[in-house]
């Protein structure tokens, strides 16, 4: 008998089919299908994948010759149609993942239909998982067909929303627990959802002529990053457990706040001006179970106001993790806090950088705290998984960004 180890042998198809399976559903869908040369056992391994990974990369990439990219687009839709409609029905589809490029405004209607077949396709396969990504013009999906009764998680990138979107995921998806957006344009004035449990936003815009609300009482995990053109609001937030929230805009910070005030886990950054505005009234609750708090900049200002404000109002806070500006030249005052539990404070700087790490213990011992200890954090603070843009992207809750 040849042995295992022997050179030239096959490995790889000594190997069940359903491994074979597995192991072909990381790679692109057109990779994938390719493999069926390599003998007759794999002649039709392709069909019956548990994951689609369809890329427009594959077909054209960084194209400049427009008549050549229209040909190439041309392909790959005809690729993902023909992949779709032969892919054997039984076996049930994992996961969905289109990369898509619209290069043509005009004819974004007709793209955006293309790919809500293809999505809708994926999901009469019972595909727990949607993932789309867009380039250079967003696609226009009707909101339609988002209608499963098994659609867990679905991930946007690059897309246009339109009124209603959320109130058909609320309708025709009642197993959705988890919802990425990306660069995304919500038109919705109210998203709302029973079922929701991880809800991440990012860079996407709301409409300016009415503030839209958020109202998921299911939700533990929230991450809204950089909201374009108006804040949303925050309404029956009851079991949230994290939120990240990251603005640029301003907005009522008691209102924003009060919405958190049940959170475990809260990372903060806004305008300075939102708490110089509010600074001469009631503007911070008391966060009762509030374990892990990281802050931006604005804190660290106005004789560090808004930092006292926070410890103050956080009595079982055991993490502090802050994110300073390079020159520090305020000092906490007086200790009108207590903070018995809190035991590590992380300061979000270079390695080289001892000096802004020495002034935020400075701040501390100053008031009695000398026995917390101190860390330096890595400076690179990431608030979304780049892995969205490949097959495995896992959305990275805001939980993880506080711990």
């Amino acid at each position: 008998m040849e042995p295992a180890h022997a050179p030239g042998r096959d490995r790889l198809s000594a190997l069940p089919d359903n491994v074979l399976r597995r192991i072909m559903s990381f790679l692109n869908a057109r990779q994938s299908v390719q493999t069926c040369v390599l003998s007759r056992r794999w002649r039709h391994l392709w069909r019956s994948l548990p994951r689609i990974n369809a890329d427009y990369t594959e077909f054209c990439f960084a194209c400049l010759d427009e008549k050549k990219e229209k040909v190439q687009e041309a392909r790959f839709k005809k690729f993902v149609s023909t992949l779709l409609l032969r892919r054997d029905p039984v076996p049930l589809l994992d996961k969905f993942w289109l990369r898509y490029q619209v290069s043509d405004g005009n004819n974004n209607e007709k793209a955006s239909a293309e790919a809500g077949l293809w999505i809708s396709h994926a999901l009469q396969l019972q595909t727990p998982v949607v993932e789309v990504l867009t380039f250079q013009f967003p696609l226009m999906l009707d909101h339609a067909v988002f209608t499963s009764d098994y659609l867990r998680k679905l991930g946007l990138s690059n897309a246009y929303l339109r009124m209603g979107f959320f109130e058909q995921l609320n309708r025709g998806c009642p197993q959705l627990e988890d919802v990425f957006l990306n660069d995304c344009i919500i038109l919705d004035d109210e998203i709302s959802s029973t079922t929701l449990k991880t809800l991440n936003i990012y860079a996407s815009r709301f409409s300016e002529d009415y503030r839209a609300s958020i109202s998921t009482p299911s939700l533990t995990s929230l991450t809204l990053y950089k909201p374009d053109a108006s804040v949303p609001s925050l309404k029956d937030m009851k079991s949230l457990v994290s939120a990240s929230i990251i603005l640029d805009d301003n907005t009522d910070i008691h209102e924003l706040l009060m919405s958190l005030s049940g959170v475990r886990n809260l990372d903060l950054e806004c305008p300075q001006k939102m708490v110089t505005i509010a600074k001469n009234t009631q503007w911070c609750p008391e966060f009762k179970d509030l374990v892990n708090l990281s802050l931006g900049q604005f804190c660290l200002g106005s004789k560090l106001y808004a930092l006292t404000e926070f410890l103050k109002n956080s009595p079982k806070l055991e993490k502090l993790t802050l994110d300073p500006p390079e020159v520090i030249i305020d000092k906490l005052e007086e200790r009108s806090f207590e903070c018995e539990h809190l035991k590590i404070v992380e300061v979000i700087c270079s390695e080289d950088d001892s000096t802004l790490l020495k002034l935020v213990e400075d701040i501390f011992v100053t008031c009695g705290m000398s026995s917390l200890q101190i860390n330096r954090k890595s400076s690179y603070k990431q608030y979304y998984s780049d892995d969205f843009f490949r097959f495995d992207y896992d959305s990275t809750t805001a939980q993880e960004h506080a711990e």
